[in-house]
């Protein structure tokens, strides 16, 4: 016989997305943060699979020109010619078959949180004194504060605002060449290639595998948080779901440290002896040196066009 309370109409109870003043609580920002964290790797080893102009090419020799077109970058003191540098990377990205929105937004929403608190003092005359282009306030008179002069109008200057296009072209292009580096090489790949730089073989081991490992733990995390929403009609307190995240925390290090463990021991037994075999073994082609020699002359081009751009301006 069917119970009675089982036989109500009791409607379910929604489950709480948002918080009183309208935004996400912080277990679904949680579960949001990790799907956007799995998202993005995925889509890297995606765009690292599809043929383009960089992926065709040896992963070593893709390691060594992106650097040096980065430390041709760090050279380079024209804002013309770092822009034009930029540009140069931006067609890179195209014909690599990486979305461009997606770049963009990858490189600039990091650009402006580093540059801004540099950029911004640099900008006025307080910093950087110079030929005043916008007066954003007046004084009653200049101060003086130990090394620092404050003078009666606090001006945008002309010095500052080139110096600042300077620098935030400067980072773009080196930010831009860095991710371009990681999303059309693969993870294994690159980590190979870093061998060239003579970088110790321990030191390549535990990038792969903390990289490996974080997505799993990432995994863990979102699993964590989806299998206790599912689980929850009635949220508790604010006190009472802090007590829960610590408690998850304490349970994913625990996790975690097991899991070391673990893979250590499994290691062992399959003869791991601290040293790095590879199955893959890399070999450079005819489109690899001359992509090589294409990389050396743009590095030349763009640092005499950058000293022209200077002794012009001089």
């Amino acid at each position: 016989m069917i119970p009675l309370w089982l036989a109500q109409d009791n409607p379910a109870i929604p489950l709480p997305t948002r918080t009183l003043k309208g935004r996400k609580g912080f277990v679904e920002r949680t579960i949001n943060a990790s799907a956007r964290f799995l998202r993005d790797a995925i889509l890297s080893e995606a765009v690292a699979n599809q043929p383009g102009l960089l992926q065709a090419l040896d992963p070593r020799v893709r390691l060594m020109t992106l650097l040096a077109l980065i430390v041709c970058v760090s050279l380079m003191m024209s804002p013309v010619t770092i822009w034009g540098l930029y540009l140069f990377v931006l067609l890179l990205v195209a014909a690599s078959s990486v979305p461009l929105l997606f770049f963009i937004k990858r490189v600039w929403l990091f650009i402006p949180l580093f540059s801004a608190m540099i950029v911004i003092p640099a900008l006025f005359n307080v910093v950087t004194p110079g030929e005043p282009l916008w007066t954003m306030a007046h004084l009653s008179r200049s101060h003086d504060f130990g090394p620092w002069h404050i003078p009666e109008a606090i001006s945008i200057t002309r010095q500052g605002l080139l110096s600042a296009t300077t620098f935030i072209g400067r980072v773009a292009a080196s930010v831009s060449l860095a991710v371009l580096l990681t999303l059309t090489t693969r993870r294994s790949d690159l980590l190979q290639a870093l061998g060239v730089l003579r970088v110790p073989q321990i030191f390549i081991l535990i990038l792969g595998m903390t990289y490996r490992y974080i997505i799993l733990l990432v995994q863990a995390v979102q699993n964590i948080h989806i299998a206790r929403r599912s689980r929850t009609l009635r949220y508790g307190t604010a006190a009472a779901e802090q007590r829960w995240v610590a408690s998850r925390m304490g349970c994913l290090f625990k996790k975690s440290w097991l899991m070391s463990q673990e893979v250590q021991r499994a290691m062992l037994s399959r003869g791991f002896s601290g040293e790095v075999r590879v199955i893959s073994a890399f070999k450079a082609g005819n489109c690899d040196y001359a992509w090589c020699l294409f990389i050396a002359i743009i590095c030349t081009a763009v640092l005499v066009a950058d000293h022209l751009a200077l002794l012009h301006k001089g």
